[in-house]
C-alpha cells in the first residue's frame, strides 16, 4: 500500500517537505520503539483503549504451556478486547492468521483473569492497583458493561510500516465474515537531522466505516450484577463523602458538575483540574468503586456517567438536580471556585 501523504516542516511562510524513509532506515525498532509508542499512546489502537498487558505469554492448552507471545492486549470502553500485532516493516501475509489465532486465544479470558493480567503488568506503576479486586474495579470503571460475553469477540488491530494488497484483500474478506480488523500504518520521515512519525488508519477507510464495518462491531453490553445494593444518596452520605479521605479526582468531579447543573463534564476537564496523570485518573475512579462498597455499602456513584455524549470521545459525568443542590450546600466555596474555572 503506497503512502500518499505529504509532510512538511513549516517555518513562517516556508514549507520544507519531509523525505519519507523506512522505519528501519530511521533506526526505529519494533519492540524498543513501536511497541513502546503504543503502550504510551493507546489511542493508536482506537478511541478510549486501556492497555491490559504486553508481551503476554501465559497461554495453556491441554498439552501444556504454549510459547506464543501477544504484542499488546487492550480493552475498549465497550468491554471488548483489542488484540494488537505490530510489524515495523511491511506486514507479512501470515500476520492475519497469526492475529486471528491470538484473538481466538484471548477470547477465552474471563473477567477475573483479565484483572490479574492488568494487575501483573501495571504493578510497578505509581498509583497502580495492589489487589485483584482493585484491578477489577479499574476495568469496570473503564468498561462498565464488561462481562465474559463482551470478551468473546475481540477486535484486531494490525500496526505496520505498510500492508501488501494480498494482506488487505484478506482483511476485507475477513471483515465481511464478521472478524473485526483495523489496519494502522506508521510512516517515518526525515526532516533535516530529525525524524517525524505519522500514524494513520488505512482500513477501514473513515468514509466507509459506518457502512462496511459497523455490522461486525455490534455492541454487546451486558449489565453486570452487583453484590451491594443501589441506595439513594442523602445529605448525610454526601457530607461523609466530602469530609472523608476521598480522592481529589472524585471531589473535582462533584465540584465541577455542581458548578454546571444539568451539564455533562468530561473526564479531561477533571484531569485538568486535578493535574492527575491519565492512568492515575482512571485508577481513582476504579478505587472509588471499592470505597463505595466498603465504606458506603452501595454500588451506585453519586454522579451519572455516560460515554461520548460530548464532542470528544471520553467518559462524561453529571449530577442530578437533587444531588447538585445538596453538594452546593456542603461545598459552596468549591462550587463558586469551579464556576470561575470552567
Amino acid at each position: 500500500m503506497n503512502r500518499d501523504e505529504l509532510v512538511f516542516g513549516v517555518a513562517g511562510s516556508t514549507a520544507t517537505p519531509a523525505v519519507p524513509v523506512a522505519l528501519a532506515e530511521a533506526g526505529l525498532r519494533e519492540r524498543e520503539h513501536l511497541q513502546e509508542w503504543v503502550l504510551a499512546h493507546p489511542e493508536m489502537l482506537g478511541t478510549d483503549v486501556l492497555v491490559i498487558t504486553s508481551e503476554f505469554d501465559r497461554w495453556m492448552s491441554r498439552e501444556g504451556r504454549e510459547a506464543d507471545r501477544l504484542d499488546v492486549l487492550g480493552l475498549d470502553a465497550d468491554g471488548r478486547l483489542v488484540v494488537a500485532e505490530l510489524k515495523r516493516d511491511q506486514a507479512p501475509d501470515f500476520v492475519t492468521l497469526q492475529a486471528v489465532k491470538y484473538a481466538a486465544m484471548a477470547s477465552r479470558f474471563e473477567v477475573d483473569q483479565l484483572a490479574d493480567a492488568y494487575l501483573t503488568f501495571h504493578s510497578r506503576e505509581n498509583d497502580a492497583p495492589t489487589t485483584a479486586e482493585e484491578a477489577l474495579a479499574v476495568l469496570r470503571t473503564h468498561a462498565p458493561g464488561l462481562s465474559s460475553e463482551t470478551l468473546r469477540s475481540p477486535r484486531i488491530v494490525l500496526i505496520a510500516g505498510s500492508f501488501p494488497t494480498t494482506l488487505t484483500s484478506s482483511v476485507v474478506w475477513l471483515g465481511e465474515q464478521g472478524i473485526d480488523f483495523t489496519l494502522i500504518q506508521v510512516g517515518a520521515y526525515r526532516l533535516g537531522n530529525t525524524h517525524l512519525v505519522t500514524v494513520s488508519q488505512v482500513w477501514p477507510p473513515p468514509e466507509a466505516e459506518d457502512f462496511v464495518v459497523a455490522p461486525s462491531r455490534a455492541e454487546r453490553v451486558t449489565k453486570t450484577p452487583t453484590t451491594v445494593p443501589e441506595v439513594p444518596w442523602t445529605l448525610e452520605d454526601l457530607a461523609r463523602l466530602s469530609t472523608s479521605a476521598t480522592s481529589s479526582t472524585i471531589l473535582a468531579t462533584m465540584d465541577l458538575c455542581a458548578a454546571a447543573p444539568g451539564e455533562w463534564i468530561g473526564g479531561d476537564q477533571v484531569m485538568e483540574r486535578t493535574g492527575r496523570e491519565k492512568n492515575a485518573h482512571r485508577g481513582d475512579y476504579g478505587g472509588f468503586s471499592i470505597t463505595l462498597r466498603r465504606r458506603f455499602n452501595r454500588s451506585n456513584t453519586p454522579y451519572e456517567m455516560n460515554y461520548a455524549v460530548g464532542d470528544t470521545p471520553q467518559q462524561y459525568y453529571r449530577l442530578s438536580p437533587e444531588i447538585t443542590q445538596m453538594w452546593q450546600e456542603l461545598r459552596p466555596q468549591q462550587e463558586d471556585s469551579s464556576k470561575t474555572n470552567i
